[in-house]
């Protein structure tokens, strides 16, 4: 069988986060310094944290140190450990943080959907997001299907990127619904009355 490298789920991260990094206002800095407070928020007592953020009381210094700490992991010129994955991901803004997850997911053949109820009513479940992203999806399939009818490999990489990454909002934005629905369902069984049947 024909073996075929993959790279591994450190540097995919590593890798995403620095081409953001680089598109965008935000810099290497500021994003070094979310990361170091989400770790802080992760791990409040200093002896379960296995990375030495420094606290020197020179907010300049530490921040510059902290950037090193940071980018060399993103790099890979430190390895990863795993609770720094979680802080580097849970640090970005939500759309990058969303992009992320699903390319993390789509290496397992899953896809990233918030956990139903993890979200409160009103914010994820929200007629108008669905109606959005059910939208948008509508517009990226029309751009797809314009030329030719069909979807197939002669297709645009980048428009069938954008088609994929917004069926997979439409189906998070649905899960929450769908639980919704269920959730209800579910709470009327309980209250159904039972039918006894007597015997003759």
């Amino acid at each position: 069988m024909e073996s075929h490298s993959r790279e591994s789920r450190s540097r995919l991260i590593g890798r995403f986060i620095e081409n953001w990094l680089q598109g965008v206002v935000d810099n290497q800095l500021s994003y070094a310094d979310q990361v170091r407070s989400v770790y802080f928020a992760y791990f409040p007592d200093p002896r379960d944290r296995k990375i030495r953020f420094p606290s020197t009381g020179d907010a300049f210094h530490d921040l510059r140190e902290t950037k090193q700490i940071v980018m060399r992991r993103l790099r890979g010129e430190i390895k990863f450990e795993c609770d720094f994955e979680e802080c580097a991901v849970d640090a970005l803004p939500p759309e990058p943080r969303a992009a992320l997850l699903r390319k993390l997911s789509a290496r397992y053949g899953l896809m990233a959907v918030p956990v139903p109820g993890s979200v409160a009513p009103g914010v994820a479940a929200d007629l108008a997001r669905f109606a959005r992203e059910f939208g948008e999806a509508i517009t990226a399939y029309g751009e797809l299907l314009g030329d030719s009818g069909v979807i197939d490999e002669h297709d645009n990489p980048a428009k069938l990127r954008k088609a994929l990454n917004e069926t997979d909002d439409v189906l998070a934005a649905a899960s929450v619904f769908r639980e919704a629905v269920l959730d209800a369902l579910r709470k009327q069984d309980k209250k159904r009355p039972l039918n006894v049947v007597r015997g003759r």
